[in-house]
């Protein structure tokens, strides 16, 4: 029991180290903004890594999402539930959660991993060092412009794959509850709030937030070696997925009961 008291108080220990440490480094790179315009062609560069390569995964990975919902709503439309419903049904799952934690998901696998190997592999071989003896501040030069580019490019990344979603959910319940259009638009223009669209930006813009610290906060603090390099990408990838599903569920509990 003793034992098991002790781990639990270590864990504990370890979180909320870790979670202020990435509180003080994003407040940090949120301070820098004031002199963003020094850090204009960096902004450019992440915001085509962040946003236009990330394009391709995102389409793809969005079209099935959209064809496997399609598929799952017709099934349950029975012989007396109108078609038309299920272009609301599939709008409001889309919008409320699968389209921002799909984008969440994707971007913590591509984005954050590869923010946590690219600062790690800095950090190993001095370079984030060489910065500072400079006098340039590693998280102004290296964070803030990641965090500028993900305001705008993660929920433009999240206008797309909800498109592209909704777009293959009708037709894969064309093929399958032979719905019409004209119905499948019906549905969706009965079940459309603007919250659920203000709900679904909101969270991808915390999302991309947070996928970002998450990978910039693992990539400055990584051990020595390519094994510390290693664990960064790993923690920030498990680190980043974890948080999409918890504040998934908190924004969506402010949102629509506080």
């Amino acid at each position: 029991m003793d034992n098991l008291l002790v781990k639990t108080g270590s864990s504990l220990k370890t979180f909320f180290t870790e979670l202020g440490g990435i509180s003080i480094m994003v407040f940090k790179a949120f301070a820098a903004i004031r002199i963003r315009h020094n850090f204009i062609p960096q902004i450019i560069e992440q915001f085509i890594l962040i946003g236009k390569k990330s394009l391709p995964l995102v389409v793809v990975t969005s079209a099935f999402m959209g064809l496997a919902i399609g598929v799952q709503v017709g099934f349950q439309m029975t012989g007396f539930t109108p078609h038309w419903i299920a272009g609301g049904m599939i709008l409001r799952t889309i919008l409320i959660d699968l389209g921002p934690i799909t984008i969440g998901l994707v971007l913590s696998g591509r984005i954050s991993a590869g923010i946590a190997a690219e600062l790690g592999t800095m950090k190993v071989t001095e370079q984030v060092d060489a910065l500072r003896s400079f006098a340039i501040d590693p998280i102004g030069y290296l964070v803030t412009p990641r965090l500028i580019a993900a305001i705008f490019s993660v929920p433009a990344l999240l206008v797309f794959s909800n498109s592209i979603a909704i777009l293959l959910s009708y037709v894969s319940c064309n093929m399958t509850i032979h719905i019409t259009w004209n119905e499948f638009v019906q549905g969706m223009r009965y079940s459309f709030y603007v919250s659920d669209l203000m709900t679904s930006l909101i969270k991808s813009l915390v999302f991309g937030v947070v996928l970002i610290s998450l990978g910039a906060y693992f990539g400055l603090n990584c051990q020595r070696g390519a094994k510390g390099v290693g664990s960064a990408t790993t923690l920030a990838v498990v680190w980043a997925s974890v948080s999409v599903f918890v504040l998934d569920y908190v924004i969506s509990t402010i949102v629509f009961y506080a």
